[in-house]
């Protein structure tokens, strides 16, 4: 007995010490408003941003939700309706009776994931064409917090949620017109948030400026910042309410080929552990997938996950007319 709690004691020190990185960040989940946004959202990638869906595993595929590639090797862009979702039974169900918050640009901010940057050659022959294609919604140009002198553009997407185009004039030559450039999070305590993706994630210090932090977690990269880095003021931010039900990134999703190491890291430093590791069941039928849930500093959602038979990111495509 004493010699088990001692090696207990050592896998403890070891977690701690040790963080686990993931593979890849493997998914950006959105959470539309209602079920017709889910269609909105996957059009608006695959004709803005030349977007492809990706076929689901064959074994108990999940129907509810879609994934979209921008550019091979990176993360997906996983979409999905509000729940409660048919043939899941994860966590408590009343988790999805929540105040649904209607999207507006006049929302206030909230910590979390405050926009996701896609990377161009060219902002003005990019803009140019999503204008052709339709694109039909505000343009602004404005200022990244680590790089302000980086030609960047914001603007609206599906249920307002913030796009940022990034001009990398120097990006090597890639097989598609557009990629993911970063994700930038707004954090309450900067410090207390680089310190959980550090710990948990692996996460790689890439720069820091005042008030703001990139890291390099799998193969992305995030912008880390406080309020004021991005011109707001703390009291027009408001915190995750878990009562609400707003649409916007919800989680984050990262790949690992074996998640177990990882989740323990995280309980030895006692952060938040909503879901331990688990086989998914859809339907009453186990799928390829084990997943475990985390919450960050700011109340964000990180889940580790494993599949079956995948080490990499999604390579097959779904075979659409």
């Amino acid at each position: 007995m004493k010699r088990n709690f001692m090696v207990f004691c050592l896998l403890i020190s070891f977690f701690e010490a040790s963080a686990q990185k993931p593979i890849i960040l493997d998914d950006i989940h959105y959470y539309v408003s209602d079920s017709s946004v889910r269609e909105v959202a996957n059009n608006y990638f695959k004709t803005f941003f030349k977007g492809r869906a990706m076929a689901e595993q064959e074994m108990n595929p999940l129907l509810f939700i879609d994934f979209i590639s921008i550019r091979p090797d990176e993360s997906t862009l996983n979409i999905s309706s509000p729940g409660p979702f048919p043939g899941v039974k994860v966590g408590d169900p009343k988790r999805w009776i929540r105040e649904k918050v209607k999207p507006s640009a006049s929302n206030p901010p909230m910590y979390g994931v405050r926009w996701l940057a896609f990377n161009t050659k060219s902002i003005r022959k990019t803009v140019k064409k999503l204008l052709k294609a339709g694109y039909d919604f505000a343009l602004e140009d404005f200022n990244l917090p680590t790089e302000p002198d980086v030609n960047a553009v914001a603007m609206y997407g599906f249920d307002y949620n913030i796009i940022v185009l990034v001009e990398r004039p120097k990006m090597k030559k890639q097989k598609t017109e557009f990629g993911i450039d970063h994700l930038q999070l707004l954090v309450n305590n900067l410090e207390d948030n680089v310190k959980f993706y550090q710990t948990v994630l692996g996460a790689e210090i890439i720069d820091k400026k005042e008030r703001s932090t990139v890291l390099k977690i799998g193969n992305h990269k995030f912008v880390l910042s406080e309020p004021e880095a991005l011109g707001l003021s703390r009291e027009q931010v408001i915190e995750r309410d878990p009562k609400k039900f707003v649409a916007n990134i919800d989680h984050l999703g990262f790949l690992y080929d074996e998640i177990e190491p990882a989740f323990y890291g995280a309980k030895a430093n006692n952060y938040r552990i909503i879901m331990e590791p688990k086989t998914l069941m859809y339907y009453d039928k186990p799928t390829p997938y084990t997943f475990c849930i985390l919450m960050s500093p700011d109340n964000l959602q990180i889940e580790l996950e494993q599949e079956e038979g995948r080490t990499s990111a999604r390579k097959i495509y779904k075979n659409e007319k």
